[in-house]
């Protein structure tokens, strides 16, 4: 099967990553007392890291990279598709070249960590946004805590959940 290529702040990847890790943790704060039980609360989840390893090929392969090092070194968040997963906001957090590049093949490591959606949360029900360039509905069910499962439920119109036109309108809720 062919996975759609990772894609970051609108620049598409040739190749998905030959190693991807995502890893998140729960934060919990434990309370221990000598005259009472022991007791513990959950005060959320971390934002998640996700890294990995790949490589970049042609030969544009250092362009490509330098590209990627421009996103970087903007410092700014952007939205990152990974194979497999729902769309999510992300700052490029580190890019390190991993063995001499050469002609047409550049490895690379790169590690994203998770930002929070830019959107507020919904104002009430019966709401519609308008789509951008490049936006799917994983994108909106990402930024307004609303399922895909959901959206697509309210907006039969949709054919392709990944593929949405530029000033589509979709109902939220």
């Amino acid at each position: 099967m062919k996975y759609a290529p990772m894609r970051f702040d609108g620049m598409s990847l040739r190749h998905n990553p030959a190693q991807l890790s995502i890893s998140g943790k729960s934060r919990i704060k434990e309370y221990a007392s000598p005259w009472f039980h022991a007791d513990s609360t959950s005060l959320g989840a971390e934002l998640r890291r996700i890294s990995g390893e790949g490589e970049l090929s042609g030969r544009d392969c250092i362009a490509q990279y330098q590209a990627l090092e421009q996103r970087q070194q903007s410092q700014k968040r952007a939205k990152l598709i990974l194979p497999h997963l729902q769309p999510l906001y992300a700052y490029l957090r580190e890019l390190a070249v991993t063995a001499k590049p050469t002609d047409d093949v550049l490895y690379y490591r790169f590690v994203f960590i998770e930002a929070q959606s830019p959107r507020r949360s919904l104002p009430g029900c019966a709401y519609y946004v308008t789509a951008v360039q490049g936006e799917s509905l994983w994108d909106i069910s990402y930024a307004y805590s609303v399922p895909v499962e959901r959206l697509t439920a309210l907006n039969p119109q949709i054919p392709y959940i990944d593929d949405l036109n530029r000033g589509e309108r979709v109902r939220v809720c």
